[in-house]
């Protein structure tokens, strides 16, 4: 069901001899939104349009096919296992597959809401043929938030006509896509919002330092390195319990669980560094995360990978971001900053910065014209 938005107004009696007055309801805009993890992002930017006065609706476009696990996944082992490379991706676009699942349903729910809009945060969710289809019910916008290894999909989708407006959340991004003839506008990540003041700043924090995010042996490779020296740290993301079980060091580090906005938020107003490492140590062509902008909203000083994106981001945020590029030059940062610890008027300067970072009320002013 579409969360209204809509008011109500009476109309005046024009006369003596008249009917009481009857209701008119005003309709707002409708828009149906897709996006899968984090959830927390998708739903602020639901927020936003309701409180611009829209109608919205979430799709989940994380969910997997019931079939995947009992019947595609075992076929498509079975085929790579007899090295068929002829048609490599043979189930991916059937209607059972996860893809030709999650795509057949969101067609079937632009039927079904008919909204004045759809956007879709990530952009790669959806199969070709079903976003054509969607496109022909009502004009449809992407932010595009994936990996630059996946505009691929992106460039071909918008050769076909399919997105009305294309933001996207990589400076690079732009010049990439207009190599294609394809235009679109840079929107990086945000904060959904600013914590008040008074969490932020004369609190104590429990942590030395915090990191949100999945494993990867890059990330393994930085964290090992700090936890050897400053152990007061929070692990949380997936298959960082597998890390555990075989290195004691992270036992006391790591956390089962996901965390959403509210959780994420508290443990980043418990840290004193937020850490943000990326996945590998190479030459990283994609956004500034949403992890970033949540950390520096929450008063925490940013400890990050080199990334050309940083310094294209409409915020200065240079004063409050350490750059390492080794798990060693990480190790000598962390402690450069435990010894000399940060002021209060510090974590004010972050407050500054945080709220000119939070909010999606430019995507919406951005897309909402195309309705």
């Amino acid at each position: 069901m579409l969360h209204p938005a809509g008011t109500e107004q009476s109309l005046l009696m024009l006369g003596k001899n008249v009917d009481p007055p009857s209701t008119i309801v005003f309709m707002s805009k409708r828009i149906l939104i897709a996006g899968g993890y984090p959830h927390h992002l998708v739903l602020e930017v639901e927020k936003g349009f309701q409180k611009a006065g829209w109608q919205t609706e979430f799709f989940d476009t994380s969910t997997e096919s019931p079939y995947y696990r009992p019947f595609i996944k075992p076929l498509s082992k079975l085929i790579h296992n007899l090295r068929i490379q002829r048609h490599p991706e043979i189930f991916k676009d059937s209607p059972i597959s996860n893809l030709g699942w999650r795509s057949t349903r969101w067609v079937k729910k632009i039927r079904e809401t008919r909204p004045d809009l759809a956007l879709v945060i990530n952009g790669n969710r959806f199969g070709l043929p079903w976003l054509k289809e969607a496109a022909a019910l009502c004009p449809v916008a992407c932010w595009m938030v994936e990996p630059f290894g996946r505009l691929d999909r992106l460039i071909e989708a918008s050769q076909a006509g399919v997105y009305r407006k294309l933001l996207v959340y990589a400076h690079n991004y732009v010049g990439e896509l207009a190599q294609h003839e394809i235009e679109s506008k840079f929107y990086p990540h945000r904060a959904a919002e600013t914590p008040p003041e008074t969490q932020v700043c004369n609190r104590d924090r429990r942590y030395d330092w915090s990191f949100l995010g999945s494993h990867s042996p890059w990330r393994e490779k930085c964290l090992s390195a700090v936890i050897e020296r400053y152990p007061n740290g929070f692990i949380m993301g997936p298959r960082w319990d597998r890390v555990a079980k075989r290195d004691p060091a992270f036992r006391p580090v790591v956390h089962t669980g996901y965390y959403g906005k509210e959780k994420a938020f508290q443990l980043y107003l418990d840290s004193r560094i937020g850490l943000d490492i990326g996945t590998s140590n190479t030459t990283n062509r994609n956004g500034a995360t949403m992890r970033s902008m949540e950390l520096l909203a929450c008063g925490c000083l940013l400890l990050c990978q080199s990334n050309d994106e940083i310094g294209c981001l409409p915020w200065n945020i240079s004063a409050r971001t350490r750059i390492f590029s080794t798990p060693t030059e990480l190790q000598m940062l962390i402690g450069t900053e435990l010894v000399h610890p940060e002021s209060e008027q510090d974590r004010l300067a972050t407050m500054e910065i945080a709220q000119k970072v939070a909010g999606y009320g430019e995507l919406i002013k951005a897309i909402e014209v195309y309705c």
